[in-house]
């Protein structure tokens, strides 16, 4: 399907109104490849006569008929589907044979093997919808919905509104209120659910049958965030909730974590916990669900004209998750959001694809995907919470009311919501747009620490053209970590020295801007991290850790030191995570020479079971470091010893995902052949005792991962290659091919994979496309050689242009590794 552009979105909008869509749906046959869907689009157009299209991808066009006139089927090209000859008023009738897909877009097929039953749902977005139904795929051109279905008896079928059964397996959806094209769903199959209401809103919670378990076991706590954010948000905006029932329907194969639909939101079924948990991995899913109920006022309720303005769905939720979660329910968020959500930005906004927060110059649809990144997400957030440090909540949440009543079921633009801010009070506003939205890049805000500490200054190294003033607070610790001062203060283009005493100054302790942070002190140099009272100001300098290690100003062998020496006393469980997973993934991978790589997992080991045996048994902390340690061992009778159920910490069982960990851990630790049968027979037990769809997953990684030749032959055949395997699985196998201490095993591989990738954009497309080439790139292969010929596949003139956007980000990662390894290799 050839991108939408958004000159052809806009002469679509100024030409058409489109009053109504009727979607019908069989779905009697489940398990056939195809089910038959009809579309009846209502709409007038302002230019009698004037031609248009509408998009719509079958496998087979059966017919198609405008204004009672039948259209040829052979003129559909490219799943655009020509409109000649428009009258004023218009009805069309499009009526095709639709493929389900395995790769979570379109109308998304599910076969469970827990109980070989299928599982269906729709995922419209960004431009899946015509996969399943035939529309003017634009988010301007909103229009209310109805549906009827057909499935076998005994499924439910849930939407974005009220289905009623009107006879076995006959299903009818009232009418939603005007929606955009990209959220409109449909999930059916024979789901388990838990209903409750709340403020008279019907609540519900879905997921597959052999979920049912969890889904009960976890309901209560779904419910209650739920309900508190209702109860915030209505506080919040002063406007209720427009869109009926709300269901949220936990989903297999889900490629993001979750989608916004109004009224039937779907997540990603991995937020119904298989086994031990975490309260910070409660407190992610309640971030999630708090940031997709926030979307049924920012997007569902007023949607960005066109996906330039994507910010003004994805920020504001970003930011409301986070704000909602930490002030009204019992899950705080802001220590996850600098920790994980601000890095991830902050890869984005260093990176060469990096973009404006609005008007992010999304000219087609294929473009806008690929925005749907950290800058969008937490970048934009991050400068909303700069925001509201010189405008007050009031004045904030006065001008989104305004918003909110003026724009309704329509479209607006970042112009739109300036004006209403600027109507309630706020001020200078043109200017910090223009220095904060409009223009990329991050500043960097570092202490002058040159000479005299009487005479140190703060400065910003600008990282966009424009200035952008930093509000911020400065704090000064003493050798000790206990705090000596804090200081308010306004940084710009001017340094600014903020009324301290001498000490260890941090930018920055709010935490509250979008900058990288440069301390007065090197790292050699900090006080004890874990002493420093404040999470906030923790946060921070471990940010600062990460960035000065992926800008090669850090040798990551002193980073790897300071998490050996600072972990063991962090108290935050979030922190110690976050940070563990960095030091895995890359101070002991791409930014360690394969030399190395054994020795510093061996480090990171023992302090995996130095965390393990500090921490009360059947904590969470216990178990954050029991999973660590999964990650880096190499001692193979250990783990051999927690698979047979021996050795196992105090408090802690050997739950099936733990299971898969050490059996993945063993699988890439395999080397030569009585090993690589123990961790194949490990495989397969695993597998025996969970034949499930994340046990297919689990496998399918493990497999991947083994160290032999044959076993990567046929993991990359599958990377290369169409496929059978679920999207989740290809997922799976690229993650576990190249691992860090297998580069001289798939050496090899390294160039096979430049010189094929290309190629599979013959036979994917959407999120699994950019996502596997992403996933597979051979990031731990840094070398110099490597980057040449990443740097040659990104100048070739036939790169698909929806592969061009991952390598290219994968390529500057690779860049800056090897760039490190340069800088910090061993003299002599």
């Amino acid at each position: 399907m050839p991108a939408l552009t958004h000159a052809e979105a806009l002469a679509r909008a100024a030409l058409l109104t489109v009053q109504r869509s009727a979607v019908e749906l069989d779905l009697t046959d489940p398990l056939s490849p195809t089910f038959h869907s009809t579309t009846r689009i209502e709409f007038g157009c302002a230019e009698p006569g004037a031609d248009t299209f509408v998009e719509f991808a079958p496998a087979r066009l059966l017919s198609a008929t405008l204004n009672g006139h039948p259209l040829p089927v052979e003129s559909l090209s490219e799943y655009r589907l020509p409109l000649p000859g428009l009258a004023p008023q218009n009805t069309l009738e499009v009526v095709g044979e639709m493929a389900y897909s395995n790769d979570g877009e379109g109308l998304h097929r599910h076969l469970d093997p827990a109980d070989d039953e299928a599982y269906l749902y729709a995922m419209s977005f960004l431009d899946a919808g015509p996969r399943w139904f035939a529309s003017f795929d634009q988010p301007d051109l909103k229009c209310p919905y109805t549906m009827r279905v057909r499935t076998p008896e005994g499924w439910t079928a849930l939407g974005n509104g009220r289905f009623a059964e009107t006879e076995p397996g006959h299903w009818q959806m009232r009418q939603t209120p005007p929606l955009a094209s990209y959220f409109v769903t449909l999930v059916a199959g024979p789901y388990a659910s838990v209903r409750a209401e709340h403020d008279g809103i019907a609540l519900g919670l879905h997921a597959r049958r052999s979920l049912a378990e969890a889904l009960e076991r976890e309901s209560a706590d779904i419910l209650r965030v739920t309900c508190r954010a209702f109860d915030a948000y209505h506080e919040l905006f002063q406007r209720r909730y427009a869109f009926g029932d709300y269901h949220q329907v936990f989903v297999p194969d889900f490629n993001a974590g979750a989608m916004e639909n109004p009224g039937c939101v779907t997540l990603r079924d991995q937020y119904l916990f298989r086994g031990s948990v975490t309260a910070a991995e409660r407190a992610h899913r309640a971030g999630t669900i708090v940031h997709e109920l926030a979307h049924q006022w920012f997007g569902d309720l007023v949607t960005m004209s066109w996906w330039d303005d994507l910010w003004l769905n994805e920020s504001f939720a970003e930011l409301m998750a986070h704000w909602v979660c930490s002030d009204f329910t019992d899950y705080p968020l802001w220590v996850e959001f600098g920790i994980q959500r601000k890095d991830w930005g902050a890869i984005a906004d260093q990176g060469p694809a990096t973009h404006p927060v609005a008007g992010n110059g999304a000219y087609d649809t294929q473009q806008a995907l690929a925005q749907f990144d950290g800058i969008s997400y937490a970048k934009g957030a991050g400068v909303l919470k700069q925001l509201l440090v010189s405008m007050t909540p009031e004045v904030f949440l006065t001008g989104l009311r305004s918003y909110f009543a003026e724009f309704e079921h329509r479209n607006a633009t970042l112009g739109d919501l300036m004006a209403a801010w600027s109507g309630a009070g706020a001020a200078e506003l043109a200017d910090w747009s223009a220095a904060w939205l409009a223009t990329s890049g991050m500043d960097t805000l570092a202490v002058d620490a040159d000479g005299d500490p009487e005479t140190w200054q703060l400065r910003r190294r600008p990282g966009a053209p424009l200035e952008r003033r930093h509000v911020i607070e400065v704090v000064s610790l003493a050798s000790d970590a206990s705090e000596r001062g804090r200081s308010e203060i306004q940084v710009g283009d001017r340094p600014a020295r903020p009324t301290l005493p001498a000490g260890f100054w941090v930018p920055d302790a709010g935490d509250s801007t979008w900058a990288r942070i440069r301390p007065s002190a090197p790292v050699e140099q900090w006080p004890p991290l874990a002493r420093i009272a404040d999470s906030s100001v923790r946060v921070v300098l471990w940010n600062s850790i990460r960035d000065q290690v992926r800008n090669a100003e850090l040798d990551p062998a002193v980073a790897l030191r300071v998490v050996c020496e600072q972990l063991l006393d962090e108290p935050d469980e979030v922190v110690v995570t976050a940070v563990l997973t960095w030091a895995h993934g890359v101070l002991a991978g791409p930014y360690a020479a394969p030399a190395d790589r054994p020795g510093r997992l061996r480090r990171l080991a023992v302090l995996g079971h130095q965390l393990l045996e500090a921490a009360e048994h059947g904590s969470d902390r216990q178990l954050a470091a029991w999973r660590g340690l999964l990650r880096c061992t190499d001692d193979v009778e250990l783990l051999e010893g927690w698979l047979s159920g021996v050795s196992l910490p105090l408090g802690q069982e050997l739950d099936a995902e733990l299971r898969w960990s050490a059996v993945w851990r063993l699988a890439t630790l395999a080397v030569g052949p009585a090993a690589l049968g123990r961790a194949r027979e490990a495989v397969g037990e695993a597998y025996a005792l969970d034949r499930s769809a994340s046990g297919r997953v689990h496998r399918a990684r493990a497999l991947a991962s083994l160290a032999d030749l044959s076993s990567k032959e046929e993991a990359f055949r599958l990377l290369m290659h169409p496929s059978e395997l679920s999207a989740y699985e290809l997922y799976a196998v690229a993650e576990g091919f190249f691992a860090p201490e297998q580069a001289q095993l798939t050496e090899p591989f390294v160039r096979r994979f430049f010189t094929g990738i290309n190629s599979t954009a013959a036979f994917r497309r959407g999120w699994s496309l950019s996502r596997l080439a992403l996933q597979a790139f051979p990031a731990s292969a840094t070398t110099r050689e490597t980057l040449d010929l990443a740097e040659g596949t990104l100048a070739s003139a036939d790169l698909d242009p929806r592969l061009r956007r991952p390598l290219m980000e994968a390529t500057d990662q690779l860049r800056r590794a090897v760039t490190s390894l340069e800088r910090f290799a061993p003299v002599g």
